[in-house]
């Protein structure tokens, strides 16, 4: 099936030579959440896609731990193996022992090809359930929001034979990346090309709970009820009660109600009735309030993490690398949130 990760501490330079160094960098995110996080779940989630006759695979805990890495820090395949490969703190929280090779950058998208976007969305849940088991409790308050994700694509180089002025739909037709739409934002009129990335986040812990990517011509309001679904698939049908948003996810008061949800999107300016009764709401004012976290975690992933333009091409390698980032970003949060508790 796999190899498995003795190595690292039968090794004579394996986790001995490891402790005098661990000891010293203890408040490191990587030794941190190597801790306190159960991984088992990586194992448990996608051994389904390994064959069990063959050569033995790359452990996929091992991959996966390389994504988190890679993610944290921003860096290309290539990147992420040579750091891991000069980082001790990387290779202990890897699992690689001194003298072992790390794997080749190639193996990272096999990796995510391998277990698809389908792994993900189950390990993305898992780390969710790992937060709770560690005592952590997410509430059943969300907010919605998204953000543009700019497209792997040359827009430049895409229309330089580009003939017809009125030819709207040239791009379209000739781009590199046939999931890519073009969007415009409401608030301010800026154009992009590419995806947007869709989220809902819990308002109390600020971890994010939905992720959906869509073309940039698709509407925050059609992926509203989207966002609440999935959820409720993987955590129960409890998960939510109060759904907050802008005023873009106005218009699905009747189908939140058939799932026992209380509508808390900010109405529109002219909706003057629904106005007037949410604002005298004190739980729809502390939804509105807390809008910002969800905001925040947009600023986190493009600044940090790289979400600003995507390095892939297609839907669903866009999405699998948003699920990615905020698996990541959560775990982040994760640790923020327990500090006070394991101080």
């Amino acid at each position: 099936m796999f190899k498995d990760q003795d190595q690292f501490t039968n090794s004579l330079f394996g986790s001995y030579a490891y402790d005098p160094i661990i000891r010293r960098n203890q408040d490191h995110f990587l030794v941190k959440i190597n801790k306190l996080i159960n991984w088992s779940f990586v194992e448990d989630e996608v051994a389904g896609y390994y064959s069990n006759q063959g050569q033995k695979a790359i452990h996929p805990l091992r991959m996966f731990k390389l994504l988190i890495i890679q993610n944290l820090h921003g860096l290309s395949d290539r990147d992420t193996m040579s750091n891991t490969d000069c980082n001790i703190i990387f290779r202990y929280f890897v699992g690689l022992g001194l003298t072992e090779d790390v794997p080749h950058w190639t193996e990272l998208g096999k990796f995510k090809e391998r277990i698809g976007v389908d792994a993900f969305e189950r390990l993305f849940y898992r780390v969710l359930k790992e937060a709770e088991r560690l005592g952590i409790e997410i509430s059943d308050k969300r907010n919605a929001d998204s953000t543009d994700v700019a497209a792997n694509v040359d827009l430049q180089r895409c229309v330089k034979n580009k003939r017809d002025k009125n030819d709207k739909t040239y791009v379209d037709r000739n781009t590199t990346d046939q999931d890519a739409k073009f969007g415009r934002k409401e608030s301010n009129g800026k154009g992009w090309y590419g995806y947007k990335s869709h989220a809902n986040d819990d308002v109390e812990t600020g971890l994010v709970t939905a992720v959906i990517t869509t073309g940039a011509n698709k509407t925050d309001e059609s992926q509203l009820i989207e966002l609440v679904d999935k959820e409720r698939r993987y955590r129960g049908e409890g998960a939510i009660r109060k759904q907050g948003g802008d005023k873009g996810y106005v218009g699905h008061a009747k189908d939140l109600e058939a799932r026992n949800i209380l509508d808390y999107t900010i109405p529109r300016d002219n909706m003057k009735t629904a106005k007037a009764k949410k604002d005298g709401n004190k739980h729809f004012i502390h939804l509105k309030k807390l809008r910002y976290k969800v905001e925040q975690k947009f600023a986190e992933a493009k600044r940090r993490h790289g979400l600003g333009k995507t390095r892939f091409r297609g839907k669903w390698k866009v999405h699998l690398n948003c699920l990615i980032v905020y698996l990541t970003i959560n775990l982040k949060r994760i640790i923020k949130l327990l500090i006070p508790k394991i101080a």
